[in-house]
């Protein structure tokens, strides 16, 4: 397969992509307390950053729409006590355990399922796909869930261009990672989609 169709491929599956589901129970619109424990995240990509810059970013979304997310250091000091430092600990805790030691019904659950910069070149590609899941600690009950993703390809056939492009996007990159802000626009627009339909307190 040739590079040109390969990036062709990336486009028509990028294009295909459905739109994201979600769940809201009723439950979540009567809880009483607005205080919500956003957990630290799991991580499927390949950029250890990616579960701490989705985190954030899922807190000023919770922010935004009334809830009131307790500080993350209080939230890991306490998680440190049951012995969980990482989100992939956490489906070994169980909710009502963690609604104990949080002091709180609501607990954020959030899935960093891609976080990619790939310069290729005559393809360059960011994607971010967030999955965001709220639980009551009270009944285990799923009583919010969605998924956003955000993405960015760009294909380039003319040579100049994308030697000009590649050199670009390793300097945005570079400037990026400094700021510690990597893949900005994808990650806001995933974490964004992913509350898409949070009711809002």
């Amino acid at each position: 397969m040739s590079f040109r169709l390969l990036a062709c491929s990336f486009l028509l599956a990028a294009g295909c992509a459905g739109k994201a589901a979600y769940l809201v129970s009723p439950a979540l619109r009567t809880a009483a307390d607005p205080r919500v424990a956003v957990l630290p995240f799991d991580n499927q990509s390949t950029d250890i950053g990616a579960p701490d810059v989705m985190r954030k970013l899922a807190e000023e979304g919770f922010a935004k729409r009334g809830y009131q997310p307790l500080p993350a250091e209080e939230v890991d000091a306490k998680l440190a006590s049951l012995g969980v430092s990482e989100g992939g600990q956490l489906p070994g805790v169980k909710p009502e355990a963690l609604g104990q030691a949080l002091g709180v019904d609501l607990l954020v659950y959030g899935d960093v399922e891609d976080f990619t910069f790939q310069n290729l070149g005559y393809l360059i590609r960011k994607a971010v796909v967030l999955r965001v899941k709220v639980v009551s600690a009270g009944t285990s009950e799923t009583l919010y869930e969605g998924s956003g993703s955000g993405k960015d390809i760009k294909v380039f056939f003319n040579s100049d261009q994308a030697k000009a492009a590649f050199v670009e996007q390793l300097a945005v990159k570079l400037v990026q990672n400094i700021l510690k802000t990597p893949l900005k626009k994808e990650a806001e627009t995933a974490a964004d989609k992913a509350l898409g339909s949070l009711p809002r307190r």
